[in-house]
């Protein structure tokens, strides 16, 4: 697995106590979902994409979930137990308390699966010149020594030697950031958070390079 995925994960669960007398709010063509489960589905939402959905939608997307799933298990059920390894490696599977959980997090982890595709066959420098741009400021501090004493800040965003850089560094899980500034060598500095920030920009940019391909998969998957 790529480290630059490592923090996009899911992989801090939230556990309920279960309430056998949760409200159900939808129940059709055996697909069944309470109040409980919208309130797992925000949650979860939330953390894998800071983003905040109101009831009606995190309705509609459970009803896909739920379709999608029991689809997947019908007709590809080896796909549903690749996807079910990747998640059980980080947790146990008594752990999880609810059918939802396990659908919600399977529904991410096969949205991943679309992510890690692209990032391992189509992501190129043009991709990451386009993310440096939109960030329209990355300075970063440099140093003649290994980052031991700094000697100034200077903006990357739209430096095409240190995307070059970057990415050889990003497809080769390196760390050598070291460039020729002014004829002289230096070391860019790029600590846990500058790296936080970049990396979080791939994610979201790669999630709008394979939505079309993912909204298609989901809708052909949910209706066989």
């Amino acid at each position: 697995m790529n480290k630059i995925f490592n923090n996009v994960m899911i992989v801090t669960l939230i556990f309920y106590t279960l309430n056998s007398y949760s409200n159900v709010i939808y129940d059709k063509k055996d697909i069944i979902i309470s109040e409980l489960d919208l309130k797992y589905y925000r949650e979860l939402h939330f953390q894998k994409f800071e983003k905040q959905i109101n009831n009606s939608q995190a309705l509609k997307d459970l009803v896909k979930i739920k379709k999608l799933i029991e689809n997947l298990k019908k007709n590809n059920p080896t796909f549903i137990e690749k996807i079910d390894k990747i998640i059980f490696k980080g947790i146990e599977k008594d752990d999880l308390k609810s059918q939802t959980i396990l659908d919600i997090i399977r529904f991410f982890n096969i949205r991943n699966e679309f992510v890690y595709d692209y990032y391992n066959n189509y992501f190129d420098e043009s991709d990451l010149k386009i993310i440096f741009n939109d960030l329209k400021k990355l300075e970063l501090p440099i140093s003649l020594n290994n980052c031991f004493t700094i000697v100034e800040l200077i903006d990357f965003h739209d430096s095409l030697e240190f995307i070059n850089i970057f990415f050889r560094n990003l497809k080769a899980q390196k760390d050598n950031y070291k460039m020729f500034i002014d004829n002289k060598k230096y070391s860019v500095c790029i600590d846990t958070r500058s790296n936080k920030i970049i990396e979080k920009e791939i994610f979201k940019y790669i999630e709008l390079k394979i939505q079309k391909d993912f909204e298609e998969f989901v809708y052909e998957n949910q209706n066989r």
